[in-house]
């Protein structure tokens, strides 16, 4: 007998919870102890702790919301591309470093020493691992396009670079706002 649609529901969600939590635990993010996983009936992630199911709600810091969210992003990718669903093979992610950075100053240098602490800047060392990795894995099926203010000095990190927007060197050209001002 076949399996039936909540079958396969169950087996993909399972799938990704997998992938949920090894990212989650390899980031170490608060209650990845456990399992984490998706609820589709209220579009969140969970996490199984000690003492309990723990919304994403309920999960304290800036950094574990965009910790989450990107854990939550990679695996449905991983699953959809692994599994030829039918989902654009790509990903745009801006500014995952966001709640890291702790001035304007800093963001625009994009200097990790600038992040406030050493476990600050292994998370974002971290997350940005974490997708290498994860593109290099699915590569070339899939893509990943992130726009941050993080600049890493490693040489991996700075293989990827494709473009740098400081020093006046923007997404939009100035000369492009200049032309359409009116």
């Amino acid at each position: 007998m076949a399996p039936g649609p909540q079958d396969r529901l169950d087996h993909a969600l399972n799938y990704i919870s997998t992938d949920m939590t090894a990212y989650a635990q390899g980031l170490n993010l608060e209650h990845s102890a456990r399992s984490i996983r998706l609820d589709v009936r209220k579009l969140t992630v969970l996490a199984d702790s000690d003492d309990g199911i723990v919304p994403l709600l309920r999960i304290g810091s800036g950094e574990n919301w965009v910790g989450y969210h990107l854990v939550a992003h990679l695996a449905l990718h991983r699953y959809f591309t692994l599994h030829q669903r039918p989902v654009p093979r790509m990903l745009l992610l801006d500014q995952v470093t966001q709640p890291f950075y702790p001035s304007e100053v800093a963001k625009d240098s994009g200097n990790p020493d600038l992040i406030r602490s050493d476990a600050d800047r292994n998370t974002v060392r971290g997350m940005f691992e974490l997708m290498y990795r994860f593109t290099n894995d699915l590569a070339p099926h899939f893509q990943l396009i992130v726009s941050d203010h993080a600049n890493l000095p490693d040489q991996w990190y700075q293989d990827c670079v494709r473009y740098n927007w400081r020093n006046g060197e923007a997404l939009i050209p100035q000369d492009w706002i200049d032309e359409h001002a009116g």
